[in-house]
């Protein structure tokens, strides 16, 4: 039998990239000022799990 995981970040990385510019315009319209929004961003979802995994 074939285990079946559930992949529960996919979905919440998605949302946040899509609408992250949006979310800080709305609610935090100085720091949406200080970001270059040329750049793309990078993530270091990997680099974090090195760091919070017991």
């Amino acid at each position: 039998m074939t285990e079946i995981t559930a992949n529960y970040d996919e979905t919440w990385k998605e949302a946040i990239g899509d609408y992250f510019e949006s979310f800080l315009t709305f609610f935090y319209p100085e720091i949406h000022q200080q970001i270059d929004w040329t750049k793309p961003p990078i993530s270091l979802d990997k680099e974090l799990e090195q760091i919070t995994a017991a």
